[in-house]
């Protein structure tokens, strides 16, 4: 087995101000392939160990990851140490300069002599450019491949899925191709979604799966290696059918886009208009929706009704219904969303009511108690969920699952 080892270098992540993202994502997309990482080790800037680890790393692995430490300030020292410990040389390659000074330009950012640094490579390294600014390379020692990453977390993954991974999946596999799906849920357990999977007779053949719990969300990663990338890809498309046909709706898709993309995209397809009525949400339903570009095609407007008087004056909602009933419960959720359906002219009314804690609720509405409703031309429809977590936590469960009540009601 080919094993492989992680260098996380920066005084933030071993001060705690910063948490890791780097080793974590490169050890467990590593992982998904089938190459095992036996080490991953943290680091300081300007580490007096930086060295000593790459030394012993070069005589246990065959791969060693090293993410952080390429800056142009006085503190990134990677690239000069590692040439140190290797032995080998730092020469400034004229068409990376050259690069960095065009990358400089477009962004109007001003030169200055230390962006030169950023130009010195070890001899022998392989430049790992992805046509940004930001570059890493490869190094060969012996039998051992080494790879420089920054450490902003958005290129190294941009570098580590572009270059790194596949290199090392076709060195540990003489030339076989790795295919991955990550296919997004909401409404399933981590647990529960293990035992359908583990039940599915399609999952046990030569499938690498890995589960992320990825708040709200739980992500599910399918992994195949081989020489055909097309039957691959059909692998994939078989696997996530068969995964459809057991969770239904619970599957948003392999597509990236997010739930609020989603939900934007079968509007648009069926030329329909949405309005929102939030009360405990505080208008994040809104601002999910108003961050897809092009939203305004089909969404009208929202109302923040976080007062009863609000609820009063903006939705329409009854005064008794509110007197009775409360402002939390499935009949202030269905006139909400009513009231702003009629207030925007909208052809739904999205709507959501609840207590979002740490105080505010009794015996008979715990914390986390939370109605959503659903107006359309035929009719409402409300739900009732008591959800589990602190105030941010079931904001963003409410939120989601509103959302996600709007698409399941959209793709019937």
């Amino acid at each position: 087995m080919m094993l492989g080892e992680i260098i996380a270098t920066g005084t933030e992540l071993i001060t705690g101000r910063v948490a890791d993202f780097n080793a974590r994502y490169a050890a467990r997309r590593l992982h998904e392939a089938g190459l095992a990482v036996q080490r991953i080790t943290f680091l300081g800037d300007r580490a007096p160990l930086f060295q000593e680890i790459l030394l012993q790393g070069l005589r246990r692995s065959q791969f060693i990851i090293i993410t952080g430490g390429l800056g142009p300030t006085e503190d990134d020292v990677t690239v000069a140490a590692a040439a140190a410990a290797l032995n080998l040389r730092l020469f400034q390659d004229d068409g990376l300069l050259a690069r960095i000074r065009r990358c400089l330009a477009a962004r109007r950012i001003p030169w200055e002599e230390r962006y030169a640094r950023l130009a010195y490579i070890p001899e022998g390294a392989l430049i790992l450019d992805p046509g940004g600014m930001a570059c890493g390379f490869a190094l060969r020692h012996r039998d051992t491949r080494l790879y420089f990453l920054p450490g902003v977390p958005q290129e190294m993954q941009a570098l580590f899925d572009t270059f790194v991974l596949p290199g090392l999946v076709a060195w540990a596999g003489n030339g076989a191709a790795i295919v991955q799906r990550t296919l997004r849920l909401f409404g399933i357990t981590e647990l529960a979604l293990q035992e359908i999977v583990s039940a599915l007779p399609e999952f046990h053949d030569g499938v690498t799966v890995g589960y992320y719990p990825t708040f709200p969300e739980t992500h599910l990663t399918l992994t195949v290696q081989g020489r055909d990338r097309e039957a691959l890809a059909a692998t994939l498309d078989r696997l996530t059918a068969a995964l459809a046909r057991e969770v239904d709706d619970v599957l948003l898709g392999p597509e990236e886009a997010t739930l609020e993309e989603l939900v934007g995209q079968l509007l648009r397809e069926q030329g329909l208009t949405l309005a929102t009525a939030e009360s405990c949400t505080g208008g994040l339903i809104g601002h999910r929706l108003t961050n897809v570009a092009g939203s305004s095609d089909y969404f009208q407007g929202g109302v923040v009704s976080y007062s009863n008087q609000a609820k009063l004056d903006l939705l329409q909602v009854p005064a008794e219904v509110l007197a009775s009933r409360g402002a939390v419960s499935p009949e202030t959720a269905r006139d909400m969303a009513r009231g702003v359906r009629t207030a925007f002219h909208a052809d739904l009314g999205l709507a959501v009511t609840g207590i979002a804690g740490p105080s505010g609720g009794s015996p008979a509405k715990p914390v986390g108690t939370v109605y959503i409703g659903l107006a359309t031309p035929q009719g409402e429809d409300v739900w009732h969920y008591i959800f589990h977590g602190h105030r941010e936590e079931i904001k963003t469960l409410s939120a989601q699952t509103a959302l996600d009540r709007l698409r399941r009601q959209l793709k019937k």
